[in-house]
């Protein structure tokens, strides 16, 4: 019922957010209008939040509307530099979601916003810890690989971990735009 979508606007999604964005549109179109969901970007250490920032609304026409409006309009959504997840996670949980979907190219990032695998899958136990009454996790986080395959599987890891048997989803350079 509670969806937030956590996207990366780092510099290598220069050429490919416009494709992501009209995916994200067509995504929030699908939800009930009694879902409720929230956008947050991810560029360097920086978390963008859609508005309003901390909460999730209602996935009607009108909030959809104005939600990718803002996306494209404000200024603030422009591919560049590095990526960091961390922060747009931590913003991410805060609104109580049901499922996280996480969409990058390159989760851990490189350079000085690089995040070493262990420390990321570390911090994300931190943020959604298995509840010990029932062995669950409170937020189910589903993974999009965005064109380049990880030899790490970071992505993969996270949603074995955190997504369950189909968390994981890889869009290859083929599929894009289709």
């Amino acid at each position: 019922k509670r969806i937030v979508y956590v996207v990366d606007a780092s510099g290598l999604m220069l050429l490919h957010l416009s494709t992501v964005l009209e995916e994200l549109e067509r995504s929030l179109r699908t939800l009930h209008p009694k879902q409720e969901f929230g956008i947050i970007f991810f560029q360097q250490d920086d978390a963008i939040a859609v508005p309003p920032r901390r909460d999730l609304v209602f996935a009607n026409a009108l909030n959809i509307s104005k939600a990718m409006q803002w996306v494209n309009t404000s200024g603030k959504v422009i591919p560049s530099g590095g990526s960091n997840p961390i922060n747009a996670m931590k913003n991410a949980m805060k609104l109580k979601p049901d499922v996280i979907y996480l969409l990058s190219e390159n989760i851990t990032g490189a350079g000085r916003y690089e995040v070493p695998v262990e420390q990321l899958l570390g911090e994300l136990d931190d943020l959604n810890p298995i509840d010990s009454r029932n062995g669950l996790r409170r937020v189910q986080i589903n993974c999009i690989q965005y064109l380049t395959q990880d030899p790490l599987r970071t992505m993969q890891r996270i949603a074995e971990i955190h997504g369950g048997d189909d968390g994981y989803t890889f869009i290859e350079r083929g599929r894009v735009g289709r």
